[in-house]
C-alpha cells in the first residue's frame, strides 16, 4: 500500500513536471492539484532547501536559480489568467522599442472584465474592456510549436518560450499611460522634457514599422482621459509627418514664428526621387535637416548625407542644416536662421522668376529700342526758342 502511494506520487511528480517544462518551469497551484499533487506534497517541494520555490501568490518554479525575464513574464501571465496579455513597457519591450520605458520590476497585465484578479508581488493586472487578439512573442531559437498541437492536456495554450502580448501599438500607448506615476525619471514633472520622451517613442513605433498610424491613432484616442494628453499632442505631430522627437521640436518651433509658414515634414520632393525632408518649402525651395547623430553620424551616413546635399544644390535648393542639440539649447538663434534664410529663398526665387534682359514687356523693351516712347516734356517746361544762326554777308 506504501509502495502504491509512493508510485503514485512519482508518477504525479514527473506529471507536474512535465506540465512546468511547457511553461518554462513555472506551474501555479490549481495545475500541481490537476496533475495530481497534494497539499502536502507542494509544501513539502516548496520547504526550506527543496526544489522548488515560491514566485508569486499561487505560481511557483520547478527551479531554484534566479529568475529570468521570462520566467517573470510566464509567472505574470499565469497569476492573471487565461486570456491575459503582457502590456506597458515590458511590451514594448519585446517587441524591440529603444526609447520605452525601461522595464522595471513591476510587470502590467491586461486581462477581461470578468475576471477578478487583485495586484500581487510584481504582477499589476488592469482589467480592460478592449481586450485585443494577443500577440506572440518567442523567446527561444528553436522553431516555435504549432498553435494547434496541445503539449499538455492541462495549459493547452502553453508553449515553451512563447508569451502572449499586445500588440507593438497598445504596448506604447499603454506604456505611457500606466508608466507615468511609476516611472518618475522617464516621465518627469517637467512637461516639455516628459513630451520628448513621449514623441521618441511613437514616433520610433512608427518609423520602425512597428506600428501603423491608423493604429496608433485608434489606441489613443480609446485610452483614457487621464495621462493620455501627451499621447494627442506627440499623435498629432506624427500625423503632421514628423518621425522623431527633434523634428516634433522642429515643428514647435517653427509654429511659434509670425513669418514662417507650416513646412512639409518628412514628405517626399516632387520631382526628386528618394529624397525625403525633414521640413520643406517648396515654393521657397528651402529645407531645413535635423542631423541627428543616431541617423547622420555613423557609417556611411556623413557620405550619403553629403551626396544627398550636393544634388539639392544643383537642383538650386537650400538646405539648413541643424543640430538636436543647438535645436534645445538656442533655439531662438535657430529660429532666426530660418527666417533669415527664407527670406533669402523668397528673394533668390524672386530674381530667377524676372525673364532676361531687364524685366519688363516685350512690347515695352521693343519701343525702348526703337526710339519710340521717349518721354515727352511736360505741359509746364516749354522748349526754348531755336534762333536761326546770322547770315554772313556776300
Amino acid at each position: 500500500m506504501v509502495s502504491a502511494r509512493r508510485a503514485l506520487a512519482c508518477v504525479s511528480h514527473v506529471r507536474a513536471l512535465h506540465l512546468a517544462r511547457v511553461q518554462d518551469g513555472l506551474i501555479t497551484r490549481t495545475q500541481a492539484l490537476a496533475a495530481g499533487l497534494t497539499p502536502s506534497a507542494i509544501e513539502h517541494a516548496l520547504r526550506p532547501g527543496g526544489p522548488w520555490r515560491w514566485v508569486v501568490r499561487g505560481v511557483y518554479a520547478t527551479f531554484t536559480g534566479p529568475l529570468a525575464p521570462i520566467h517573470r513574464l510566464r509567472a505574470a501571465c499565469l497569476r492573471a489568467g487565461d486570456g491575459a496579455l503582457v502590456t506597458g513597457a515590458w511590451a514594448c519591450w519585446l517587441s524591440g522599442l529603444r526609447y520605452a520605458p525601461p522595464p522595471g520590476d513591476v510587470v502590467d497585465v491586461l486581462v477581461g472584465r470578468e475576471i477578478d484578479r487583485s495586484n500581487t508581488g510584481f504582477v499589476r493586472i488592469h482589467q480592460t474592456s478592449r481586450l485585443p487578439e494577443g500577440q506572440f512573442w518567442f523567446g527561444l531559437d528553436e522553431p516555435p510549436v504549432p498553435r494547434e498541437v496541445v503539449l499538455d492536456w492541462i495549459a493547452p495554450a502553453a508553449r515553451p518560450g512563447v508569451i502572449p502580448a499586445v500588440s507593438a501599438a497598445r504596448a506604447v500607448v499603454d506604456a505611457i499611460v500606466l508608466t507615468q506615476p511609476q516611472l518618475p525619471d522617464w516621465m518627469p514633472v517637467h512637461r516639455q522634457a516628459a513630451l520628448r520622451n513621449v514623441r521618441a517613442l511613437m514616433c520610433e513605433a512608427v518609423q520602425r514599422r512597428k506600428a501603423q498610424l491608423d493604429d496608433l491613432r485608434v489606441e489613443a484616442l480609446a485610452a483614457r482621459r487621464r495621462g493620455s494628453a501627451l499621447v494627442r499632442v506627440a499623435l498629432a505631430d506624427i500625423e503632421a509627418g514628423c518621425r522623431s522627437a527633434p523634428e516634433c521640436e522642429l515643428r514647435d518651433l517653427v509654429r511659434r514664428s509670425r513669418i514662417l509658414p507650416e513646412p512639409l515634414c518628412s514628405r517626399p520632393l516632387a520631382g526628386v526621387r528618394g529624397i525625403v525632408p525633414d521640413a520643406c518649402w517648396p515654393d521657397r525651395r528651402l529645407i531645413v535637416e535635423v542631423d541627428s547623430r543616431s541617423f547622420h553620424g555613423f557609417g556611411d551616413a556623413p557620405e550619403r548625407t553629403e551626396q544627398r546635399r550636393a544634388r539639392l544644390a544643383a537642383l538650386g535648393w537650400v538646405v539648413l542644416p541643424v543640430s538636436p542639440a543647438r535645436l534645445r539649447a538656442d533655439p531662438a538663434g535657430v529660429l532666426a536662421q530660418i527666417e533669415a534664410a527664407l527670406q533669402g529663398a523668397q528673394l533668390i526665387s524672386a530674381i530667377r522668376a524676372r525673364p532676361p534682359g531687364g524685366g519688363g514687356s516685350a512690347a515695352a523693351r521693343g519701343r525702348r529700342c526703337s526710339g519710340r516712347g521717349r518721354r515727352r516734356p511736360s505741359a509746364g517746361r516749354r522748349r526754348p526758342a531755336r534762333v536761326p544762326a546770322p547770315r554772313r554777308p556776300r
